[in-house]
């Protein structure tokens, strides 16, 4: 089993901020004082939800504007009450980040979306070594890693199409096409100061993404035959007095039960690293080849037993986020 830990991508990233080697820093293969562009974001993804509120302007009862990367939708008629202002009764209604920033809100169930493609090149400022994609709706998936003194050192493009219970050459005609909508790229060298390129392409339709996490990858253990998956479902399944059902269609999270296998020499290191993160999402991938063991969330529990002097058995359940 495998973690990664996602590196934090904010607005404050949109815009490239170079800064300085310090003259006493450690030696690298860079010269004293040149630049680096380290922590940042491009992509193509427009922010343009709604027009930018503005205070002078009177607002009726459901218009809708962007402020500091939000959305917003009036409650009532008004001028002049900022959306970021907290008042009794409440004037806005907080729809949750711009289309561009959906992606990286630690939700799922928050698409971004863009005609043909989703674009874009991060400087993660840290090294990083796995992508993880969820929700995602896309024909291709294009990666390349640059590094400012070796150039492209990683470069690759898979296709998320699911050959699940393809057998034979009449299954791959005749089967519907269906997507792995949770997708895992691992082992990816990206150092400190290199670049990650990703285009998420749909071409002649909308590109979709849920969440994409860029992140380091930790290897717990091994995951065993006996797992179990499933889903919890936060829909409303109800009957009227006629015996009819209502339904109202929820969203849903991903759940996993995860049986493993971890050197008993390691039982210390990974009792420490679950503690580090018990209150931190993170992607959990039980065999990246099933699309159903990669979920992101949280640990509800684990435990461990120490089962002999080489090797020990762990249980962990994972709860998924919406």
């Amino acid at each position: 089993m495998r973690i990664i830990e996602p590196v934090g991508i904010t607005p404050g990233m949109a815009t490239f901020e170079p800064f300085q080697v310090a003259p006493d820093a450690e030696p690298l293969v860079v010269q004293v004082g040149q630049a680096f562009q380290v922590a940042s974001l491009i992509t193509n993804v427009p922010e343009n939800d709604y027009p930018l509120w503005v205070s002078s302007k009177a607002y009726v009862v459901g218009d809708r504007v962007m402020l500091g990367h939000s959305n917003y939708e009036a409650l009532k008629a008004h001028t002049n009450s900022s959306p970021t202002v907290v008042t009794d009764p409440p004037t806005w209604l907080d729809l949750g980040p711009t289309n561009r920033w959906r992606m990286f809100d630690d939700k799922v169930g928050t698409v971004t979306t863009n005609p043909e493609s989703i674009s874009l090149s991060i400087s993660p400022g840290r090294a990083v070594d796995a992508l993880a994609f969820f929700g995602l709706d896309a024909g291709s998936i294009y990666v390349r890693v640059t590094d400012p003194y070796q150039g492209i050192v990683f470069e690759s493009q898979v296709s998320p199409v699911s050959t699940d219970g393809i057998n034979d050459w009449y299954d791959y005609f005749f089967s519907p096409v269906e997507l792995n909508e949770d997708f895992a790229l691992l082992d990816i060298p990206v150092g400190s100061y290199g670049s990650v390129d990703i285009v998420i392409a749909k071409p002649g339709g909308v590109a979709k993404v849920g969440a994409l996490i860029v992140g380091k990858m930790a290897v717990l253990g091994e995951t065993l035959y006996g797992s179990s998956i499933g889903i919890t479902d936060y829909s409303r399944k109800e009957r009227d007095d006629f015996g009819n059902f209502i339904v109202v269609e929820r969203g849903y999270s991903k759940r996993a039960e995860f049986d493993l296998i971890v050197q008993t020499s390691r039982v210390s290191a990974v009792q420490r690293t679950l503690t580090k993160y018990r209150a931190k999402p993170l992607v959990w991938i039980g065999e990246a080849s099933y699309q159903s063991t990669i979920l992101y969330g949280y640990y509800r529990d684990f435990n461990v037993v120490i089962s002999g002097p080489t090797a020990s058995d762990c249980s962990i359940s994972v709860e998924g986020l919406i």
